[in-house]
């Protein structure tokens, strides 16, 4: 299996933590899933859309906005941004990611779905999107934030995408502590049936993902007007803001 990056220099050895607390954060070894990796977390997405995804694609759906221009930001395999288009037949996506690998599957998904003429598949980095200010009405993050070492620049970055009186909806996992995250585990391993591979993944990811407290300082430094943290079906966080 192909990885973009065999050692990551931010990584720390892990340090010994009481199950009721929150470990340190370990920055993820290979962010950008290319390859074999981008196969196996296609792979996982299949299993967990219905769980994970779905519920955030319904959640963004329920925005007022007919005729909307959205930009989904590091769509991974496709699924979100295709969904978002079938649920709001009015709705023009857009949807990025680093990963030609990613992007490649968006555009099979979209063509299975009868979508390719409203959901665009591009490659862009989530903290130097390729768009003019307020391109967009609607901007949607779904599982990306943990990717980003500094979240206040991708925050800052859709923000400033957004138009005036638009919205911005970020959902990501949440940093668990051991016992809080020990179902989150089992049920992945022996409910979703996740090979090694795709245990690997999710728990690096895990492992990268940030608290509610650490969100709402990365939402300060972003500069967010009128924006809520709050938890989202207990496992996650939601960022939403307006532009």
């Amino acid at each position: 299996m192909q990885r973009l990056a065999t050692v990551n220099p931010h990584a720390t050895e892990p340090q010994a933590h009481a199950p009721w607390q929150t470990p340190e954060r370990r920055p993820e070894s290979s962010p950008v899933h290319e390859a074999g990796e981008a196969d196996a977390y296609d792979r996982m997405v299949a299993r967990h859309r219905a769980l994970l995804n779905a519920p955030f694609a319904a959640h963004v759906s329920r925005v007022a906005c007919p005729g909307a221009r959205v930009l989904d930001i590091g769509c991974g395999p496709g699924w979100i941004p295709c969904e978002l288009a079938r649920r709001n037949p009015g709705w023009q996506v857009v949807a990025i990611d680093p990963s030609e690998e990613m992007l490649a599957r968006g555009r099979r998904e979209a063509e299975r779905s009868g979508l390719r003429a409203r959901v665009r598949f591009e490659r862009g980095e989530a903290c130097a999107l390729p768009f003019e200010d307020g391109a967009f009405d609607l901007v949607v993050s779904n599982y990306v934030l943990h990717h980003i070492d500094a979240p206040e620049r991708m925050l800052a970055e859709a923000a400033r995408v957004v138009r005036p009186g638009g919205r911005l909806i970020v959902k990501d996992l949440l940093r668990l502590s051991p016992w809080q995250a020990w179902p989150l585990r089992a049920f992945s391993r022996h409910v979703l049936r996740y090979d090694a591979e795709q245990m690997q993944l999710y728990e690096e990811s895990l492992r990268a993902a940030f608290t509610l407290a650490e969100l709402r300082v990365a939402v300060r430094k972003a500069g967010l007007s009128e924006a809520r943290v709050r938890r989202f079906r207990v496992i996650d966080a939601v960022i939403e803001a307006r532009g």
